[in-house]
């Protein structure tokens, strides 16, 4: 699932290994907010760098309609609201220049 902020493919195949990487992520972010969430709203409570390094799988979960449930999906939803996020999503939109590869007419 490549990085493609400004496109939308809900019904992109998905791999068993991609499968299998999603159910992975929602289960440590499951298992972190479990553990954490009486620290605040982020994976270990505090923004940390995991966080930082989740943010771009929320937006490929986003690009590609993956569904998650429970407390990974208020996590996402979390970080696809944070003002920084959004920054990076409307300066994507924003950018003009288009990738043949990563942006195919048909997707």
């Amino acid at each position: 699932m490549f990085m493609n902020i400004r496109r939308r493919w809900p019904t992109h195949d998905r791999t068993p290994e991609t499968l299998a990487d999603i159910e992975r992520i929602t289960t440590i972010w499951n298992d972190c907010r479990t553990h954490y969430a009486a620290g605040g709203p982020f994976l270990f409570g505090r923004f940390s760098i995991a966080d930082a390094m989740y943010a771009p799988v929320a937006l490929r979960f986003q690009t590609y309609g993956v569904t998650v449930a429970g407390a990974a999906g208020d996590y996402a939803r979390m970080l696809l609201a944070l003002p920084p996020m959004q920054g990076w999503v409307a300066a994507a939109q924003a950018e003009r220049e288009q990738l043949a590869h990563y942006e195919p007419a048909e997707a």
